[in-house]
């Protein structure tokens, strides 16, 4: 018989209210910044409009609490998805500099599709390397931006 857990609306309750309590701190610390006037945007427009949207999403949460449930079935820590994710946020940071783009972003990209037990490992390296051409086609092609396609470690 399947374990199901009655702290699911709870959670749901626990989650909002830090949603919420994350929306108003921001939102309060926004409003020492300009908001702009008519068609100038001020620096504090973004934060106010982030944390307007925070406040709605934990109020959507929290509502959750009084909604019924039908039983929800425990399932294990996905600890493979929690490793690869943040190993490849951890390699991002410490080795974009050194490699570059292209290959940050395939080696990002592959872990992160790796972390999913739905996906195969080509299949992982088929997003990965669409992921890679799709960056390189936005970002240097389309916007120009000044990154390096290949870092150092390449000699390129």
């Amino acid at each position: 018989m399947p374990m199901t857990n009655p702290q699911r609306s709870r959670n749901d309750l626990y989650v909002g209210a830090i949603f919420i309590s994350l929306a108003i701190f921001f939102g309060s610390e926004a409003r020492h910044y300009d908001l702009g006037a008519g068609g100038q945007v001020g620096p504090g427009l973004f934060p106010v409009v982030l944390s307007v949207l925070l406040l709605g999403l934990g109020i959507a949460i929290g509502l959750q609490y009084w909604r019924a449930h039908s039983d929800h079935q425990a399932r294990p820590v996905p600890w493979r998805a929690l490793v690869l994710v943040c190993l490849s946020l951890f390699l991002f940071g410490y080795a974009s500099d050194d490699l570059g783009l292209v290959p940050i972003v395939f080696i990002c990209t592959a872990l992160t599709a790796l972390s999913s037990t739905q996906n195969s490992f080509a299949a992982a390296l088929i997003i990965a390397a669409v992921m890679s051409l799709l960056c390189f086609a936005v970002f240097k092609l389309g916007l120009g931006i000044n990154l390096p396609s290949f870092g150092p470690v390449f000699g390129l």
